[in-house]
C-alpha cells in the first residue's frame, strides 16, 4: 500500500510541557469499501452547529488507492468522495462531489504525489449562494429534488482536472449547518474496491471585511423664536469593536435620524394682543437592512434582489426583509 505521509503544508500542533514535547495527531479518517456496487455510497456523519457564513471556502485533503485489496485496482474517476451538509441528511442539504485521482505506487513518494492537488476538495460556500439562487429563481427546478449544477455551467474556473459537482436539495442553510457527512460513492458500473483519507477538514478566507459608523448631532437657534435639534446614525455590515472578532461583528446596515422642532408662533403677532402659541414637530426613523435574506439565511440580501425576476418581486422581497420604523 501506499505509505502514509502528512499533507502538503500540515505541521502537526506540538504541545511543550514541564516533561514533555507532545505533537498532536493530524483530523484524519480514512475510509475502505471493498465489492461497492455501482451508484452505492458509504459515509460517515457528525452533529455539530457551525456557522459557515463569515468565510469563503470549506477545504480538505483526499487520497485514493487500492488499499487492502491489490487484486482488484482502482481507476481514476471510479470512486467520487462527496461532502453533505446542511439541516439534516435527507430533506434539505447541500452536496458536494469530487471523481478522484489514484495515488501511483513508488518508491518513497512525495507528499504531493501521495496526495494529488486534483483531490484537493475546495467548496465555494459563495457558490452555493448562487447555486441557492438560482433553484428559487428558476420555476423549471423543483427545490424538493436534488439539483446537481458544476462549476463551468455557472461560469466560474475549474480548478485542475477533476471539477466539483454542487447540489442542493431544499433549503438547506450554511449559516446554521447541524450535520456533516463525508463519504465515497461508486460512480463506475462496476463493482469497486479502494480506500479513501479524507484529512484536515477546514474552513479557510475568513472574511475580514471591516465596516464603518458614525454619529451626528446639531443644535440650532433662532433667537427666541425657534430651536431645532437634529441627530444621525449611521454603521454598516462589518463594523464592531476592536476586541470583537469577524463571528461577532454587525451583520446589518443600519440608518438613524431624528429631527425636533419647537416654534413660538405667538412671536408671530403683535405683541400686546398677549398671545402665546407654542408649536413642536418631531419626527425619527430608523431602516436596518440585514446582509442575509430572513427567509433564506444564507443567501445575501443584494444577491436575491439581484437575482429577483422583476422590479415587483425585488420591491416584495426589499420590503419583507428590511426593518423600517
Amino acid at each position: 500500500p501506499v505509505p502514509y505521509t502528512l499533507p502538503p503544508g500540515v505541521l502537526r500542533e506540538e504541545l511543550r510541557t514541564q516533561n514533555q514535547n507532545i505533537r498532536q495527531n493530524e483530523q484524519s479518517l480514512a475510509l475502505r469499501v471493498q465489492d461497492l456496487e455501482s451508484e452505492g455510497a458509504r459515509a460517515v456523519f457528525k452533529n455539530i452547529r457551525i456557522d459557515m457564513r463569515q468565510y469563503e471556502n470549506l477545504e480538505m485533503f483526499l487520497h485514493l488507492d487500492n488499499g487492502n485489496f491489490p487484486d482488484q485496482s482502482v481507476e481514476d474517476g471510479e470512486i467520487e468522495a462527496f461532502v453533505r451538509f446542511g439541516v439534516d441528511f435527507t430533506q434539505n442539504y447541500y452536496e458536494v462531489r469530487l471523481p478522484m485521482t489514484v495515488t501511483q505506487q513508488s518508491i518513497n513518494p512525495s507528499a504531493e504525489e501521495v496526495w494529488p492537488g486534483e483531490n484537493n476538495l475546495r467548496i465555494n460556500l459563495e457558490l452555493l449562494q448562487k447555486i441557492k439562487s438560482e433553484v428559487l429563481g428558476d420555476p423549471n427546478l423543483n427545490p424538493g429534488d436534488l439539483n446537481l449544477f458544476n462549476e463551468s455551467v455557472l461560469g466560474n474556473a475549474v480548478v485542475g482536472p477533476n471539477e466539483h459537482v454542487y447540489g442542493i436539495k431544499g433549503n438547506p442553510n450554511f449559516g446554521d449547518i447541524r450535520s456533516l457527512m463525508i463519504g465515497v460513492r461508486n460512480a463506475s458500473g462496476d463493482l469497486v474496491s479502494g480506500e479513501v483519507w479524507f484529512n484536515e477538514m477546514r474552513l479557510s478566507g475568513l472574511k475580514n471585511q471591516g465596516g464603518y459608523a458614525a454619529v451626528m448631532s446639531m443644535d440650532a437657534n433662532i433667537a427666541d423664536f425657534a430651536s431645532i435639534s437634529a441627530t444621525g446614525r449611521r454603521s454598516t455590515i462589518g463594523f464592531g469593536a476592536i476586541e470583537q472578532g469577524p463571528q461577532e461583528r454587525s451583520r446589518e446596515n443600519v440608518t438613524q435620524y431624528d429631527v425636533t422642532t419647537n416654534l413660538s408662533l405667538g412671536k408671530l403677532l403683535p405683541e400686546k394682543w398677549g398671545v402665546s402659541l407654542p408649536f413642536s414637530y418631531s419626527i425619527g426613523v430608523e431602516t436596518i437592512t440585514p446582509q442575509f435574506d430572513p427567509q433564506f439565511e444564507d443567501i445575501e440580501l443584494e444577491t436575491r434582489l439581484n437575482n429577483a425576476n422583476s422590479d415587483d418581486d425585488r420591491d416584495k422581497i426589499r420590503e419583507q426583509s428590511e426593518d423600517y420604523t
